[in-house]
């Protein structure tokens, strides 16, 4: 399994989650080629630990998942797109019941990344099968010279009003961000631990709590 992401500023209340699924060593997604770590267009990482009535979560996703662009803002549009994100992150459960019974409590949007000069010389390789729109979402880097490789990294605390023994959840991210078309959750509970693939035709995933 690939090391925990840990964003450095997210709050405090949420600064053991790492270390709670580090401690479990949660079993890897069961499928060999998979990289979890790896800058991979259309796919996200969601780690979640459940606590009673809390559910605290760390995102990892590469920022063209979301913004659909990974250069720096550059336009009116692009910056009210990027705020328009963040809200959406702090405010939004990343996760939910049927019954919409959680609340964001705390969080924290970080979007890093480099950005690198190769005068006009670039390739890029993104370690999966090319898309056209993916590849139309680097005209703009490429013609002004620059290969960029931004992620957000995204933590929330949940609080929620009940969390059943069995307790099924969906997620609200490729909803509303198009260009995410897996994401791979990873969870633990007192019960033990899991993971799960979602889709855009199949959101929801069960946790043993």
């Amino acid at each position: 399994m690939s090391a925990i992401r840990v964003p450095p500023n997210r709050p405090r209340s949420l600064h053991k989650l790492g270390c709670t699924i580090a401690a479990c060593s949660l079993a890897p997604v069961a499928l060999a080629a998979d990289n979890p770590g790896a800058h991979e267009h259309g796919h996200a990482r969601l780690q979640m630990a459940l606590e009673e009535n809390r559910i605290d979560l760390m995102l990892n996703s590469p920022a063209y998942n979301l913004a659909g662009f990974e250069h720096g803002a550059r336009t009116d549009a692009e910056k009210s797109r990027l705020a328009d994100i963040n809200r959406w992150l702090e405010t939004t459960p990343l996760i939910n019941t049927a019954a919409a019974d959680c609340r964001v409590t705390d969080a924290a949007v970080e979007l890093g990344g480099e950005e690198e000069n190769h005068g006009g010389n670039i390739h890029h390789d993104h370690g999966h099968d090319e898309h056209d729109h993916h590849e139309d979402g680097h005209s703009d880097e490429e013609h002004h010279g620059e290969a960029t490789h931004r992620e957000y990294d995204v933590s929330q605390q949940l609080e929620c009003s009940r969390i059943d023994a069995d307790q099924e959840f969906t997620s609200a991210l490729m909803g509303r961000f198009e260009g995410m078309d897996e994401l791979t959750v990873e969870w633990v509970s007192p019960s033990g631990q899991g993971s799960a693939r979602l889709t855009p035709s199949n959101r929801a995933f069960t946790v043993d709590n």
